[in-house]
């Protein structure tokens, strides 16, 4: 059980604003979402004006987050309000609840794992069938997990995360033509550099670069099922979402954000805050800070 005055200490230690309602003689012991309330847990809500207050008095042991300045009237359950619920919320489960993660792990190398470099850092996790080559770089607390390749010249910085099935640094999709007109791929001579607190989805594909490297700068998270080609730079806290593909040469700007299916045409720039929507196919340069969809993707308003 965890006493909700554990939790307000927690806030408070971390300089969180918050406001509490209710009786602080109250303990839960599990968590969970609005849409299947339990009893004796913690939840949290977006938008408080359209909490249904009935259903959630009906709930033996609950608690709620709710956002700072919001007001949840009518309510016989205790109420933390809290700046930016949603992010606070979850760091109370990563605190509270650090057991449950599935993704915690003590740092090792899995017994099945081949790992050739020697530069490897501090407080790594390497998961079962793992490779990585002779060339790749390792920073301090990385997390690789299960059937990930890493070969060729790869930079993974520190707080990493590589999620199952993810393929990195293999060689990039160009050519040229022979005498007789067949295509022959061309050498692949760049590597790949990945940042500080990058986040990978499973069965990604990041291809090193042909003569430079494609590089992910720190903060990045991509969705499982993305595709990055070569040359391509991802700037500083972008988001790729789930089959987002990223075609060669092209330049991801900051704190983007790639819908579910958007595509990128080779050699274009996205620019900083940019928002591509669903299934958007980006054919040529994207403005900074629009919100753009179709095929082919036009502008549709400020983000």
């Amino acid at each position: 059980m965890t006493d909700i005055k554990e939790v307000l200490n927690f806030l408070e230690a971390n300089s969180i604003k918050y406001k509490f309602s209710g009786c602080r003689d109250f303990a839960f012991q599990t968590y969970c979402p609005l849409n299947m309330l339990k009893s004796n847990s913690i939840t949290w809500v977006r938008h408080a004006e359209n909490l249904d207050i009935k259903a959630l008095n009906r709930v033996p042991g609950l608690l709620l987050l709710a956002e700072l300045g919001a007001e949840v009237p009518g309510a016989a359950f205790p109420v933390i309000y809290a700046e930016n619920a949603h992010r606070t919320f979850f760091r109370i489960l990563s605190r509270f609840f650090e057991e449950q993660d599935p993704d915690r792990h003590e740092p090792q190398i899995a017994s099945t794992a081949v790992v050739e470099t020697k530069s490897v850092g501090e407080g790594i996790y390497v998961g079962h069938h793992t490779y990585i080559g002779p060339y790749a770089v390792i920073g301090n607390h990385v997390k690789i997990f299960h059937n990930v390749t890493i070969q060729g010249h790869v930079v993974i910085g520190d707080y990493t995360t590589i999620e199952s099935g993810t393929s990195i640094g293999v060689c990039g999709f160009g050519q040229y033509w022979d005498e007789e007109g067949n295509p022959v791929t061309v050498a692949h001579m760049g590597g790949v550099r990945i940042g500080r607190h990058v986040k990978i989805g499973a069965n990604n594909g990041i291809s090193r670069g042909c003569l430079a490297d494609t590089i992910i700068e720190d903060y990045v998270q991509t969705d499982n099922l993305v595709h990055i080609a070569h040359n391509d730079v991802i700037r500083k806290g972008a988001i790729l979402t789930a089959n987002a593909v990223i075609s060669g040469s092209t330049t991801v700007g900051e704190n983007v954000w790639l819908a579910p299916g958007s595509i990128l045409n080779n050699s274009i720039h996205v620019g900083d805050n940019a928002f591509l929507g669903l299934g958007a196919v980006a054919t040529k340069d994207v403005p900074a800070g629009k919100v753009v969809i179709g095929m082919p993707a036009k502008v549709l308003r400020d983000r």
